[in-house]
């Protein structure tokens, strides 16, 4: 029995809902933009995308793809900075980000280049589950979505993970629709689709290549006839070759249809063929990291399990549990093609996205955090979404009932109670002190200056020595009285230590001498603050 006052599964009164709930999202996202100074990266995004606005090229720093950095610089760009071109990409972004009310002016105009992501991630995971199921399902993958701190943080900072976590989902979800109808429209979209996946981030495209196959290989399970590939393929020809050709098109003219040397060979982009040498060069060497008490440089296979266990809400681990096992049911079941079927295996795609995502980034050796996972989030969220819509199905009774509302209660509470350190959220499961399991951009990115500098005000220091991961200028966020500490310098008086420093990442034991002592207080969720008592 429905209850009163609750729209119908089909009523379009829970598209209502799910802009609601947007709405509130943009607007936690953008209240963060003045709470967090520059995070580690942003500085070299924005470079990076100005030069591309202000001289057509894209030298600083090939092995990230130009969109999302574009994104980053196109809003300043706009309000008149300019590239200079005279030094290296950090500093080139300090130099365009300025001191004082410029630099918060324009860090602000850099994230709001983000806002179209997220947007597009919130469409393509409301458009993907209503195909699945009906309007309700819809709007609770919404609700999962914006619900979720990882996707928050993220979305409101001037990075590459965002456009990837929008755009990876969106391109297999055109592979599935293509798959099914191979026509010209189809093959358009999901060449430009996949070409845009690609220029936000080569591991998109990594990660959305083996769930490609799967999908393929399991529409091709339930072909009714024993010689479909090679009428398949004739079939396929030309649509394919629409498809390729758009991709090709549309990541050429992002690199201004460039033509150049890579090696002994002229070829288009050379920029892009230069940045993916320089990827698959930085996946082979690994990468300074940290995960549970130790530092390393090869990365765990485990790590991203890890990382997503501690960090993803409760509720959506849960629903999303249920979605998945819907869907892994759904599969088995699967034979011969039918129309029933065709829903059965389409639920399917979510579920192989989430498990090619995992597995690619597990076989990685670049461990950097939970951003490298966000794809995996809007995919969960419409399984999440399935399991909530089954949960209330089959909860006839008022344990379920309960059960099911207080878990949806709480995945509504989760990012009101981390508001507004999205980026430093950890579940339950994490326990109290969360750096004794991950640090760097799950918790400390350099994000905690301006909280640092109120604090510094607040208790009247005269002097402040900062052991600090991040690439912002002190002076920048109006830090006037402080100064880096030098390696291994043992300091007295006021002391701030970064996280990820302490947790000894980049082989860096500076702050060993620290362990002898307690910290006074936590500036935001990423400083340790010290008072060390000057000996007389």
């Amino acid at each position: 029995m429905r209850l009163r006052g609750i729209p119908d599964p089909t009523s379009r009164r829970w598209r209502v809902v799910a802009a609601v709930l947007t709405a509130l999202a943009i607007a936690a996202i953008t209240s963060t933009y003045r709470v967090f100074n520059n995070v580690y990266d942003e500085p070299a995004h924005i470079a990076t995308g100005m030069e591309w606005l202000s001289r057509g090229t894209f030298t600083l720093d090939p092995q990230h793809p130009p969109l999302s950095r574009v994104a980053s610089a196109v809003l300043p760009w706009l309000a008149g900075e300019r590239f200079t071109g005279n030094t290296p990409m950090f500093a080139e972004g300090r130099l365009i980000l300025g001191r004082g009310e410029h630099y918060a002016r324009v860090l602000t105009l850099a994230r709001l280049g983000h806002l179209p992501f997220f947007l597009f991630l919130v469409l393509v995971t409301w458009y993907w589950a209503r195909r699945l199921a009906d309007e309700r399902t819809a709007a609770f993958a919404v609700g999962f979505v914006v619900t979720n701190p990882n996707i928050l943080a993220h979305a409101g900072v001037a990075g590459t993970d965002t456009g990837p976590a929008a755009l990876m989902p969106a391109a297999l979800l055109a592979w599935s629709l293509w798959l099914d109808r191979p026509d010209t429209r189809r093959s358009i979209i999901f060449g430009v689709l996949l070409a845009l996946c690609g220029l936000t981030k080569f591991s998109a495209v990594a990660y959305w290549a083996p769930a490609a196959v799967v999908v393929a290989l399991l529409r091709a399970r339930s072909r009714p006839e024993p010689m479909w590939f090679l009428s398949g393929a004739r079939r396929m020809f030309r649509p394919f070759a629409i498809a390729f050709g758009s991709a090709c098109v549309v990541t050429w003219s992002m690199y201004r249809f460039s033509v150049g040397q890579v090696g002994d060979l002229t070829l288009p982009a050379p920029q892009f063929w230069l940045g993916l040498s320089e990827f698959f060069g930085r996946a082979a060497r690994g990468h300074p990291t940290y995960l549970l008490g130790e530092v390393g440089v090869d990365g765990w296979w485990y790590y991203d399990l890890v990382a997503l266990l501690v960090k993803t809400p409760i509720p959506l681990l849960l629903f999303g549990a249920v979605g998945a096992w819907m869907a892994f049911v759904e599969v088995r079941k699967t034979g011969r093609a039918t129309s029933a079927q065709d829903s059965e295996r389409q639920l399917a795609v979510p579920l192989i996205g989430v498990l090619a995502v995992l597995v690619v980034a597990s076989a990685a050796r670049v461990d950097l955090g939970v951003r490298l996972d966000l794809p995996i989030y809007p995919m969960l969220a419409i399984l999440a979404a399935l399991g909530l819509s089954a949960a209330i199905a089959h909860a006839r009774t008022t344990a379920p009932r309960v059960a099911v509302a207080l878990l949806g209660t709480w995945a509504v509470a989760v990012p009101v109670a981390a508001h507004p350190d999205h980026l430093a959220y950890f579940n339950v499961i994490a326990g109290r002190d969360p750096s004794k399991i991950l640090v760097e951009s799950n918790l400390d990115w350099g994000q905690d200056l301006y909280r640092l500098r109120d604090a510094s005000n607040a208790l009247g220091m005269d002097s402040l020595r900062v052991h600090y991961f991040g690439t912002a200028e002190f002076l920048a966020v109006g830090l006037e009285r402080a100064r880096r500490l030098r390696p291994n310098e043992r300091a007295a008086g006021w002391i701030a230590a970064s996280e990820t420093f302490y947790a000894g990442v980049w082989a860096d034991s500076a702050l060993n001498w620290l362990r002898a002592y307690q910290p006074v207080a936590r500036v935001g969720k990423s400083i340790r603050l010290y008072y060390i008592v000057p000996a007389r």
